[in-house]
């Protein structure tokens, strides 16, 4: 979830000034990773000094203390072992604004840097009763089970093996102990990876292959010593452990950090969400199709005599290319040894895709995600899971996440002032550049597919019908349900209507129209030249929900039923909107196709539709709380808004 880096430094023959732009450099590219917060630390000889600040990468290096910490450490330092090691923060559990959640986490006489995510962390704590709990975030966790096996074994590797032996969860670590004098690097899904000098005094450990690699390519002094042949994956589960033979007396740790910061949420004090619920007793009032479970409130909707639907009449069931199509694929895949990224949020769809490409088709993929601001910890948490249980390298690219919350907050304060139901969908805009980025990673990392699990039957015609664009479902030319994206003419339609939006409400135009742009050119505009696993074989919900569950203990959500979009920090909201407004959601669209390809009655859509389209009060809070937008208030205006069902 976040980068880290470490280095070990035993005697090279490299400069101070080297390795200060060494430093830099890593905290750079790093920060893809992770903008919430950056963090170092430095020991040599007799001390361990740790810098973490509530600040991206970029930022810490203009910062004073940096700085003058930098000097201090690093240029005008004469000790000839030094080991280093940094981190660049995507904040999970544990506000930034409470330094010592900030990382390198800092205790006694130890030091860590942590990416993943430790889903049996309060399991790890009940067997440390002696060890006290300092901080929120789960990377303590493992430095004191560390500390309690060291206690134990007076081993650093067995120490570290054993520790990791009871990690659930993807964890990649970088812990320094001044006892003894150890740096140790480890992981337990493959995101750690490291490159040497030829007498291996230098060695240098990041996040990512990637990071090395322009590492090497962008410092002359360093190609001299390392080659990018050198660079290896860190085996699973087996702790590097680098010592050297200083015994003398040490320091307490130096720790530099900015001063604790109150929480400044708009949404501190109690709601009576009862004001805000959904009347449903009205909403089973309204006329739905006799087919299907689509409400009269659909854009465009029309029914026939016998009270069918247009969307039903018009519909062509899913038809697949078959098991034996994907299975020669398949073969042809391992035949010529060709390399994939699974496009992996930790939904339920793309968790599951994960487990058929790696169980049933015997593909290690890399694992992406575009984290843009809205996925949320129980996504994180899902990720995690995954990646550990399977194995897999995780590669998380982070868009600038207060940039981008603040973006939606603009548009949704903007919305707020004239709400309309085609404009809904800019809250989600940024999320778009997802697609720029996967290409981006493809051709980084040199991969020949990218691998996707996208659901056809999530398509939900209204956002764009709300827009007026006439579904093509209900248009002569359609042949089937498409996984993504509009016909241009259609494009053009719904361009023209925004274009009105924004001159009768000129609060869109904000610093989020050019991040809008490039979303929707990312979406509409660049290659989408996918491997789509629902296009060989149908979608099985329950198979997908009892294999998750049964074998990854994946994590439901505590405010709904469904296992459908709980990762996804928007969809609470939105569909409170639609609910609220239109008396349907896209649980409706979903259980409607699922009716038409003869996968569900219509009474058991009935009854999920009701069941899911509940207000999910807890799950809009975060939204509210990330975003910074006062929830009641927002609560009243959607409740105010007149029903197009009345």
């Amino acid at each position: 979830m976040c980068g880290i880096w470490g280095i070990s430094d035993m005697g090279e023959d490299i400069t101070r000034q080297t390795l200060a732009n060494i430093i830099k450099k890593l905290m750079m590219l790093a920060e893809v990773r992770g903008k919430d917060a950056s963090g170092i630390a430095v020991m040599q000889e007799d001390k361990l000094c740790v810098l973490r600040k509530a600040k991206a990468s970029h930022e810490l290096l203009n910062d004073v203390e940096f700085v003058r910490y930098l000097e201090e450490n690093i240029l005008e330092s004469d000790s000839s072992n030094i080991w280093i090691m940094g981190h660049s923060r995507l904040v999970t559990n544990g506000t930034q604004y409470n330094p010592k959640n900030n990382q390198p986490v800092s205790k006694e006489n130890m030091a860590i840097v942590h990416n993943g995510i430790i889903v049996n962390e309060d399991e790890l704590w009940i067997h440390l009763p002696e060890h006290t709990r300092e901080c929120e975030v789960d990377s303590e966790v493992i430095l004191e089970t560390f500390r309690k096996k060291y206690r134990e074994s007076r081993d650093a590797k067995s120490a570290s093996d054993e520790t990791y032996s009871n990690l659930n969860g993807m964890a990649s670590t970088i812990l320094m102990m001044q006892e003894g004098h150890h740096m140790i690097a480890a992981t337990n899904n493959g995101s750690l990876y490291e490159c040497h000098s030829k007498d291996g005094k230098l060695r240098i450990f990041a996040s990512e292959r990637l990071m090395l690699e322009k590492l090497i390519l962008t410092t002359p002094e360093l190609k001299k010593l390392i080659s990018e042949k050198s660079i290896t994956q860190l085996a699973m589960g087996k702790s590097v452990v680098m010592s050297d033979a200083y015994t003398g007396e040490v320091s307490d740790i130096e720790i530099i950090q900015d001063s604790p910061t109150e929480n400044h949420s708009p949404n501190l004090s109690k709601i009576n969400y009862s004001k805000y619920e959904i009347d449903f007793d009205r909403i089973r009032k309204i006329k739905r199709c006799s087919k299907c479970v689509l409400p009269e409130t659909m854009p465009f909707i029309e029914f026939d005599r016998d009270g069918v639907c247009n969307y039903c009449r018009g519909y062509r069931k899913m038809s697949y290319m078959g098991k034996a199509e994907l299975d020669k694929w398949n073969d042809d895949f391992h035949k010529n040894n060709k390399t994939a990224m699974i496009s992996f949020s930790g939904g339920r769809d793309s968790s599951y895709g994960l487990h058929y490409f790696v169980k049933e088709m015997g593909i290690k993929p890399v694992a992406y995600c575009y984290d843009w601001g809205m996925v949320t910890d129980l996504a994180r948490r899902n990720q995690s899971r995954m990646c550990e249980k399977l194995g897999i390298e995780f590669i998380l690219v982070s868009a600038d996440l207060k940039k981008k919350r603040n973006n939606i907050k603009k548009n949704v304060e903007a919305w707020l002032r004239k709400p309309s139901l085609g404009m809904v969908p800019i809250f989600m805009a940024g999320d778009k550049q997802y697609y720029y980025y996967a290409n981006k990673v493809m051709g980084d990392y040199k991969l020949d597919t990218t691998l996707m699990a996208t659901n056809p039957l999530e398509k939900t015609y209204f956002k764009f019908g709300f827009c007026g664009v006439k579904p093509d479902i209900l248009k002569e030319k359609f042949k089937k349900l498409d996984f993504e994206r509009l016909p241009a003419s259609d494009v053009l339609k719904m361009s023209g209507y925004y274009v009105n939006q924004f001159v009768g409400n000129p609060a869109y135009i904000n610093s989020s129209i050019i991040d809008t742009a490039t979303a929707t050119a990312s979406y509409y505009v660049i290659p989408h030249n996918y491997f789509r696993l629902y296009e060989y074989i149908p979608w099985d919900e329950e198979l997908v929900d009892k294999t998750l569950i049964s074998e990854y203990g994946w994590e439901l959500a505590n405010d709904t039923e469904t296992t459908w979009r709980i990762g996804d920090g928007t969809a609470p909201f939105y569909n409170y909107i639609y609910c609220m407004v239109a008396g349907f959601t896209e649980n409706d669209t979903l259980r409607s196709n699922q009716i038409r390809e003869g996968m569900l009655d219509r009474d058991k859509a009935l009854e999920l539709v009701y069941r899911d389209n509940k207000e999910r009060f807890d799950s809009m809070r975060w939204y509210f709380d990330v975003i910074g937008v006062n929830m009641e208030d927002t609560l009243k205006i959607v409740s105010e808004i007149p029903k197009r069902y009345e």
